[in-house]
């Protein structure tokens, strides 16, 4: 990229320098005020294994050993900002990486594509936290990355420690490493080849879940998943109770949500006019594409919880935008977007059960009632830290957590 280099490009260069020092710095600054729960789990999961000498699964009953050891080092060695930092460096990596998967170096487009992903607040923010998905999401772009390359063995390795950073990211990696043998044509020609990459990946990939067998005695029982186990309870998700008269309005919001209070309307308008042209799958950029989008979101139904978990499906529906409109379209969604980090407005009355903002929040009834209020940006300024909420869990080392000092205490 740097050999397109121009003297008018410099000033892009700059531009592309100021969102990742925006991004650092939300990063630090928001320091131990985590508004992920799964953020304090990892960190502990780390420090239990240096006390005590036991693992404990950040996820409860399973977890991800790269991002508690690396994550759980940095904030003990440097403190909890930092390894918000490193999420986001993660996260912006894999901007990049994506954007030469499918789309040629060209740094004004890169700069706009860019632009386009972090003017989603949610998609912004929640990367900037102590949490495993930005890091699976880089690996997980590297593999596709390699995948279209055909290098096989890296695009395993890469798959296979997206699966052990975030193990929910195998429902996209063998669908979409199947599809591309499938559409080349080389499903038979080169049979090994996707043996290989499919033994490789899953192999590596438990080698790194070993201790999760080894504390639940070698069985699957810590899925705790309805259909699978003999679990009937929600629990293995979060969520409400599993019916669909529960799951599809949460779903439906969910997604309304994280798309953007301005631009939903926008894109729902480009998918009713021009939706011909969005479901050609034709080439493999384009089946890449819808399958990440239907997977997540065939799997997020079951589980509308967190906004996190559907990043996948909002970076890939910009990626379909990107592929097939003209800036102008880019720039008005860009526009949409950072509008309601200032303004925005709801249009439903949510009554909760209560508003302590370290309990969950379990909605009891919504009526329509549309009023104006500030933006995302302006209520996370506003917003008490939620640092306090999970402080008690880190024992002795509560004052280090709250006061965002490395979580390592003097001998």
């Amino acid at each position: 990229m740097l050999k397109q280099l121009s003297k008018n490009n410099y000033f892009l260069l700059l531009l592309i320098l100021l969102i990742f020092i925006f991004g650092s710095y939300i990063s630090l600054s928001r320091g131990s005020n985590l508004t992920d729960g799964d953020s304090h789990s990892i960190l502990l999961s780390f420090l239990n294994m240096l006390d005590f000498q036991t693992y404990t699964p950040s996820r409860g009953a399973y977890g991800h050993l790269i991002p508690e050891m690396l994550l759980g080092s940095i904030a003990y060695l440097f403190g909890v900002p930092l390894s918000n930092l490193v999420c986001f460096v993660f996260f912006f990596s894999s901007i990049y990486v994506l954007f030469i998967t499918f789309f040629k170096k060209n740094i004004f487009n890169f700069f706009l594509f860019l632009l386009l992903l972090c003017s989603n607040f949610y998609l912004f923010f929640e990367n900037t936290n102590t949490i495993d998905y930005p890091i699976a999401l880089f690996f997980f772009s590297c593999g596709l990355f390699y995948l279209k390359k055909e290098n096989f063995i890296l695009a395993s390795i890469f798959f296979a420690l997206t699966i052990c950073s975030r193990a929910n990211f195998c429902i996209f990696i063998y669908p979409l490493i199947l599809l591309y043998f499938i559409h080349n044509k080389i499903f038979f020609i080169k049979f090994r080849s996707l043996l290989l990459i499919f033994s490789l990946t899953t192999f590596i990939g438990l080698i790194f879940f070993i201790p999760v067998f080894y504390t639940n005695n070698f069985t699957l029982n810590f899925l705790n998943i309805p259909f699978i186990t003999n679990s009937d309870t929600p629990g293995w998700y979060g969520g409400p109770a599993f019916e669909l008269s529960a799951l599809i309005p949460r779903f439906i919001f969910k997604i309304y949500k994280l798309v953007g209070s301005y631009s939903i309307f926008l894109i729902i308008a480009i998918f009713v006019f021009n939706i011909k042209n969005l479901i050609n799958l034709k080439s493999i950029n384009q089946k890449l594409i819808w399958a990440m989008i239907v997977i997540n979101l065939s799997f997020y139904i079951f589980m509308p919880t967190k906004l996190t978990i559907i990043n996948p499906f909002i970076i890939f529906l910009y990626i379909l935008l990107f592929t097939h409109y003209k800036k102008n379209i880019i720039y008005i969604i860009i526009i949409l977007n950072f509008s309601s980090w200032f303004v925005s407005y709801d249009f439903l009355n949510i009554k909760y059960k209560n508003d302590d903002i370290c309990e969950a929040r379990e909605a009891l009834s919504a009526s329509f009632q549309f009023k104006v209020r500030p933006g995302d940006y302006i209520n996370y300024i506003n917003h008490p830290s939620f640092a306090i909420c999970y402080s008690q869990t880190f024992g002795h080392r509560t004052n280090n957590f709250l006061d965002n000092r490395p979580l390592r205490l003097p001998n």
